[in-house]
């Protein structure tokens, strides 16, 4: 990455890096969790828990990102330990993909059986112990007018993967359930630990200034404002991810398997899209971009749904997928502008869980 002024010799790249190696290892581990998570409850006779697992995932994405933020703002207000929640999450995460992975070679009939679906909502617990406690750290990588650049390298990361994902679980399956699970806690920890250790004492010092800059109240329109932002980043995920794939697959008999494909290839063009605009997005007006994407965004909903053939229900979906890279490259900054650092992390996680309702909603609806 060329740096031609102060601003970008400013920006922590290595920092950035880092945090988008972790976000990448997190991807894959949820790539492997949705492939295997279904065999592995049916392998082990475990299908009357199905849906509870359903529900009790979509709960705990909502709720504990907030609640990891709350408790990570408290600790860092509290004693300055800016890492705690942070480690806590990634230890605990590679530690059950282990102990998973060890269940799983014992096989079905072993004692340690009953302790499978247990560690499944352990993992979901601990996976999103440190991500919002991670992605608050990008206000001390970067000057405010710079954070829409890195949420677009950040995006390009994560949605590259996501649509990737067929080729992601042929090496899933390359690799085997048993092992699969072992490489997920060795990805997890790896880059946990590398994430940990290239955030310098410099960007840590920068962090603890921003936090001792506001003491302002947390004000609940802000907290409003930023769990309505959320909901509008999870009505663009839903749809591309989630309801594309099964309305197109049942309303145009003429896409059939080819659904799929289309949302893998919407994911990815919102990705590369969302790189190439980041660095417009402080130029436009995040909350300006905010705003008209919400209303694009519910318009071309409406036109997915009613479309009465593929090529303007795709064509929707499109427009759908520009939306949705405008608000991720524009929704974090947004956070970061309108709560006061000593809250951040909670801010973060609010805005990160109310980004996955929908899709909960979705994912049980359609299962």
């Amino acid at each position: 990455m060329i740096k031609n002024d102060s601003q970008e010799a400013s920006l922590k790249w290595r920092e950035v890096y880092s945090l988008a190696a972790l976000n990448a290892a997190v991807v894959i581990s949820w790539i492997a969790y949705h492939e295997y998570q279904p065999t592995l409850i049916e392998k082990f006779n475990f299908d009357s828990l199905a849906e509870f697992l359903v529900v009790a995932k979509a709960i705990i994405l909502v709720l504990i990102p907030a609640f990891a933020g709350w408790l990570a703002d408290k600790l860092i207000n509290r004693s300055g330990k800016y890492f705690i929640v942070f480690s806590v999450g990634v230890g605990a995460t590679a530690m059950v993909f282990m102990t998973v992975a060890t269940i799983i070679a014992a096989g079905p009939l072993s004692a340690i059986k009953p302790f499978l679906p247990i560690m499944i909502v352990v993992w979901l617990v601990a996976m999103n112990l440190f991500i919002s406690p991670a992605n608050s750290m990008i206000e001390a990588f970067a000057p405010a007018q710079k954070l829409p650049v890195v949420m677009g390298v950040l995006f390009l990361t994560t949605e590259l993967l996501y649509a990737l994902e067929p080729v992601i679980v042929s090496l899933v399956h390359f690799f085997g359930d048993t092992l699969t699970f072992v490489v997920g806690g060795i990805l997890i920890s790896g880059t946990g630990y590398l994430f940990h250790r290239v955030s310098s004492d410099e960007v840590i010092q920068r962090k603890r200034e921003q936090t001792n800059q506001k003491h302002d109240t947390l004000k609940i329109t802000a907290l409003i404002a930023i769990i309505l932002v959320g909901i509008e980043l999870g009505i663009g995920k839903a749809f591309l991810v989630e309801f594309l794939p099964n309305h197109f697959a049942s309303s145009f008999s003429e896409i059939g398997e080819s659904a799929e494909i289309i949302s893998f290839g919407l994911l990815g063009f919102s990705a590369i899209l969302g790189f190439i605009i980041s660095k417009y997005v402080n130029k436009l007006g995040i909350q300006r971009v905010l705003v008209i994407s919400f209303i694009a965004l519910i318009i071309a909903v409406a036109g997915l749904i009613f479309s009465p053939n593929y090529i303007l229900a795709i064509s929707f979906a499109v427009v759908i997928a520009i939306c949705f890279s405008f608000v991720n490259i524009s929704g974090l900054p947004f956070v970061f502008q309108n709560i006061p650092s000593k809250y951040i992390t909670y801010g973060v996680g609010v805005f990160l869980g109310a980004s996955e309702i929908l899709t909960g909603i979705f994912e049980y609806y359609f299962h």
